[in-house]
């Protein structure tokens, strides 16, 4: 057996139904991690006597951070087990959380942002480990459960932590946070069933078979090239909305404008509905709706300088899409590898990141360009580029390895 190849790839017995939840909740908490400094940059700049742009850095780091904890660190799901990985990744998470909350100036936040940010991607070392545990029949339930449990912890991350930021100062923002990643983090960790042993090769060996999948697995650069113009269509509505709505057409204060954030919510409403149909259909279905609407949301939102309900419309379409095909790219792509499902995932998370990473800087030149109205023809083409080439991918499955679908 290649020493690049671990064995064991599911938990010795099943994983009970009210763990789930659990792994959501967790899977919440720890990604709004990466998102605590959003809401009080004003504080994190009087607090420091900087500018508000030095203040901005933080939240730069942040996202570098979490890339490369995705792709160093989320492949030791295959070859670790789960619940000592867990447990580590949200101690570590948890110190650099208080190292951060008693920084006494922006280098020293700055580095503990980059820690913290790196070594809280637990939400994707859970799922592969999620979809290889739980019966096969509600995978696409408990991957739904989880996706939804993570932008509930976005979202609150900006809600909550705003207002705590107002009412106890910055500081008690990541105390919190640590309080509630270890506590929450240690305890899932905890009713996690045992894994076997596993092989565990060099770490250059496992990087470089994590990179090899993305040779070998076609299934896995069909998902990548079609979740990144799904992810970037999605970005650019959101990094720009706020000048739409805050700007003349509509005139909204920030604060309210940015309770549009609130929409993203709605996938905590879609998500059983999507999860019982990718389980009952397969994830070809959920995937081809999911572009579908998608279009569609990104063709309201063409009309969106014309009346509100063109913006909300197309905002909870275009939510409702991102996350369809999300879930159903995930739950094919950890249904081609059991023994590699972390590597893989790294792969198509690390893709989308950098695509929607991308996709932002774009926005924003765009925007400056050719004002809200060429971001919105940037968001229909990237809907429609996915579109066509979750298409292409039908059209050639014919000439490829059958059946990526579980």
């Amino acid at each position: 057996m290649r020493a690049d190849t671990p064995t064991g790839t599911a938990a010795q017995g099943g994983l009970a139904r009210g763990t789930v939840p659990l792994v959501a909740l967790c899977a919440g908490v720890t990604v709004a991690n990466i998102y605590l400094a959003h809401p009080i940059l004003t504080l994190l700049a009087e607090a420091f006597g900087v500018p508000e742009s030095a203040t901005g850095f933080v939240v730069t780091v942040a996202q570098v951070g979490y890339a490369l904890g995705l792709f160093f660190l989320v492949p030791l799901g295959d070859v670790v087990r789960r619940r000592r990985l867990v447990a580590v990744l949200v101690s570590g998470t948890g110190a650099a959380l208080l190292l951060a909350a008693a920084a006494g100036a922006l280098p020293v936040l700055v580095g503990a942002t980059v820690v913290l940010s790196l070594l809280t991607v637990v939400p994707h070392v859970l799922i592969p480990f999620t979809v290889a545990a739980v019966d096969p029949d509600r995978r696409g339930r408990s991957l739904a459960l989880i996706n939804a449990g993570m932008t509930a912890g976005i979202v609150g991350s900006r809600v909550i932590g705003g207002a705590v930021g107002d009412l106890l100062g910055w500081r008690a923002v990541y105390l919190v946070a640590a309080v509630a990643t270890v506590v929450v983090g240690l305890l899932t960790a905890f009713v996690l069933p045992a894994e076997p042993v596993r092989e565990r090769p060099r770490f250059d060996r496992l990087v470089a078979s994590t990179l090899r999948f993305l040779r070998t697995e076609p299934g896995v650069r069909w998902a990548i090239a079609i979740q990144i113009p799904v992810f970037a269509a999605f970005n650019f509505v959101w990094v720009m909305l706020v000048l739409l709505l805050t700007g003349p057409v509509y005139g909204l204060s920030v604060g309210t404008a940015g309770l549009f954030g609130l929409f993203s919510l709605v996938t905590l409403l879609s998500a059983p509905l999507v999860g019982r149909l990718l389980d009952a259909r397969g994830s070809a279905v959920v995937l081809a709706g999911g572009l579908a609407v998608q279009v569609v949301g990104a063709a309201l939102m063409l009309a969106s300088e014309h009346g509100m309900v063109f913006v909300c419309v197309a905002i909870v379409l275009l939510t409702i899409g991102q996350q369809s095909s999300q879930i159903a790219n995930q739950t094919r792509i950890l249904a081609l590898r059991p023994e590699a499902r972390s590597r893989i995932n790294t792969l198509y998370m690390t893709g989308i990141f950098i695509g929607g990473a991308a996709a932002s800087a774009v926005a924003a030149l765009v925007h400056g360009a050719f004002g809200w109205s060429g971001v919105t023809v940037g968001t229909f083409a990237c809907a429609v580029a996915a579109a066509l080439v979750g298409l292409a991918e039908r059209l050639t499955a014919g000439r490829r390895p059958a059946a990526v679908a579980p």
